[in-house]
């Protein structure tokens, strides 16, 4: 019989997923186009990535990971235009990207080497305001790879 609290950990992890769950019945969900992803695994809840943004550190914290860092805004979208609007009447904005896990598990921003942050990331501008959400658009076989992609909110 295992020691009392060797599965501290994972049931931690489970009770986190399972909250994150619950707060996202209802609530908007974010939706991807990664092509390794099923439906199901393309979509993360807007609760669980507020949840996750809250837990993080703030947007100029230097972390073992190196998140957040400086989301340059260099992927395009369909229409040839950059995934997040730039204004050209301000040298101030700039913006972060931050991993948000559709498990409803925070990311560990001081584990050295670092976990993989897998597809979905979370975009603020430099006071950590929430913009949106991108995902990796999945290559050959890899959900983790290829460019950068926005999401799409559907409220359910």
């Amino acid at each position: 019989m295992p020691k009392k609290g060797t599965n501290n950990e994972a049931m931690k992890a489970q009770t986190a997923a399972r909250k994150a769950q619950q707060a996202a019945a209802g609530q908007p969900h974010w939706y991807t186009n990664n092509t390794v992803l099923t439906r199901e695994e393309n979509k993360i809840s807007q609760a669980t990535v507020q949840n996750q943004l809250r837990e993080a550190p703030g947007p100029n914290q230097t972390t073992k990971t190196g998140y957040p860092h400086k989301y340059y805004n260099e992927d395009l979208g369909p229409d040839g235009r950059p995934l997040f609007r730039v204004r050209t009447n301000s040298s101030t904005t700039s913006y972060r990207e931050y991993p948000v896990m559709s498990t409803g598990n925070t990311y560990n921003f001081d584990k050295k080497p670092k976990a993989r942050p897998g597809p979905f990331r979370a975009i603020t501008n430099q006071n950590k305001t929430f913009k949106g959400v991108i995902s990796h658009d999945g290559k050959d076989g890899n959900a983790n790879a290829g460019f950068f992609h926005r999401a799409t909110e559907h409220r359910t």
